[in-house]
């Protein structure tokens, strides 16, 4: 019987990076990079049509097989091809088998995977999965906008950023009342790293492994993941202190409401100002303009060829940079 799937997710720039960088050192545990199954993927079953129709789930495979997310696994493309030809017989099956074929190739009997964003789909992926396992890493929502203020594929504002952490947040803690949850935050992974690798092995069913603690100077095509194979830097922990403004401080606050003080953050300072507001929901406006238009050519490309993954891909995210 197949070891149950393992889902990091939490919001973007939360340190799921590194979180799966201290799983993966794990003797047992091998989760797979970023795919966005469900984006390129599931959301497109209207285009896709039914897996189980051998022509459509070829169709499928290729199209996704093509996507560079895939490419810079380094996986056996053909041997993985047959893999899923034979057994991604439904949306589930196909992820489950693309999951399981990255952890086989590690050597690892546990597979699962880390896209930040799955925290939105985090109630159809234990819908998918009756033995699956999610972890849904938290951070402060300040240090994330922070961190995402310096991200070349940032929403482009405070109050788009921070309406991300809570879009994903919420997504996820709409689970937690669920066995198969476990929250963990950011801050104490980086205060104590081993007994927060302690209770995540205990959740997981594994030993724990000092192996785990382990760093590396591994260098990746993406600069802003590089740090999560490092050491642990508690001089991250609040750096929004001098990264935001005020007004860009009560602007978060006043999105993350509150599920700030839920998961254990403290306010800062009075409620953002009817003025505060309005000016952060006109910069948001001018960024999501801005993004659409740099999104045309994707956007053109799924509305005429949705099953172009990799062209819409290129679209999104440029030739050599891909934003995630």
């Amino acid at each position: 019987m197949a070891e149950p799937l393992l889902f990091v997710v939490g919001a973007p720039r939360s340190g799921t990076t590194l979180l799966r960088a201290m799983l993966n050192r794990h003797s047992r545990i091998g989760l797979c990079d970023e795919t966005f199954f469900v984006y390129w993927v599931a959301q497109r079953q209207r285009v896709f049509g039914d897996l189980a129709d051998p022509a459509r789930r070829a169709r499928a495979i290729d199209r996704f097989l093509e996507t560079r997310r895939i490419l810079r696994l380094g996986l056996d493309l053909a041997a993985l091809r047959g893999c899923l030809q034979q057994e991604a017989v439904s949306y589930p099956a196909f992820f489950a088998a693309l999951l399981r074929f990255y952890s086989r190739a590690q050597g690892k009997p546990i597979g699962g995977e880390k896209t930040p964003q799955h925290a939105l789909s985090s109630r159809t992926l234990l819908d998918w999965y009756p033995e699956a396992r999610l972890i849904h890493l938290v951070r402060d929502p300040r240090d994330v906008v922070a961190s995402l203020k310096r991200m070349p594929w940032g929403s482009g504002s405070r109050l788009g950023d921070a309406q991300t952490w809570n879009a994903c947040v919420m997504g996820a803690e709409a689970c937690s009342a669920d066995p198969r949850f476990l929250r963990v935050r950011y801050e104490d992974v980086v205060a104590a790293p081993d007994s927060a690798l302690e209770r995540l092995c205990a959740f997981v069913g594994v030993a724990f492994e000092p192996a785990m603690l382990e760093t590396s100077a591994k260098k990746t095509d993406r600069w802003w993941f590089d740090r999560a194979q490092g050491a642990l830097e508690k001089s991250r922990v609040e750096r929004w202190r001098s990264e935001l403004t005020q007004d860009e401080i009560a602007v978060v606050e006043h999105v993350a409401g509150k599920a700030l003080s839920q998961h254990g953050y403290v306010p800062a300072g009075p409620l953002a100002t009817p003025s505060q507001l309005a000016v952060a929901r006109l910069k948001a406006q001018m960024a999501g303009l801005r993004r659409k238009l740099r999104h045309v050519p994707a956007t053109f490309w799924r509305l005429v060829r949705p099953d172009l993954l990799a062209r819409e891909e290129r679209a999104i995210d440029g030739p050599t940079d891909p934003a995630e």
